[in-house]
């Protein structure tokens, strides 16, 4: 009788911490806020974040909340300039978002001599992507561009052109 006692209590012992991590993880919170929760402003603003806001943690939630609220105070140029990131970081892969997070990082322990270094090299490279889209508006015939850039970009100049002459 003892030993059939004291088996069953190791038993007890052994199956406890296991029942334990089950009954945590079933309790575990939902992300918040919810989508739901969001004020009809924030949703307005956060929309292009809609289709991955159930995947994202707590914390990244709150940070975009924070952004969301901090939107109305910004310059029309910033509150442009923000929707367009969102719209681009909304389009990013998992794998691609956290590689732009490292990089991020990697940049954010840069010393400041560092990092306006790696600042002017980057405007450097948009000038140049600027002057070649440019010159491909420009002449696209010559540039021997067959990837399709060159017809995207001037149609994008014709849809620009005829946007302007009808206002």
């Amino acid at each position: 009788m003892a030993k059939a006692s004291v088996a069953l209590i190791l038993s007890l012992c052994m199956l406890l911490p296991v029942g334990a991590a089950q009954l945590k993880s079933e309790t575990k919170k939902p992300a918040r806020p919810a989508w739901s929760e969001l004020t009809p402003a924030q949703r307005q603003i956060l929309a292009p974040l809609a289709p991955d806001w159930d995947r994202m943690d707590t914390t990244r939630r709150k940070k975009w909340v924070k952004i969301a609220e901090r939107y109305p105070k910004m310059k029309p140029e910033a509150q442009k300039r923000l929707l367009a990131r969102m719209q681009e970081w909304a389009k990013l892969t998992p794998e691609q978002r956290t590689l732009a997070r490292e990089k991020f990082q990697t940049l954010k322990k840069m010393p400041p001599k560092k990092r306006r270094e790696v600042k002017l090299k980057w405007q450097e490279y948009q000038r140049a992507v600027a002057a070649q889209d440019e010159a491909i508006v420009e002449h696209p015939e010559s540039t021997g561009d067959t990837s399709g850039r060159a017809a995207r970009a001037t149609e994008s100049g014709a849809a620009e052109t005829e946007t302007r002459s009808t206002q």
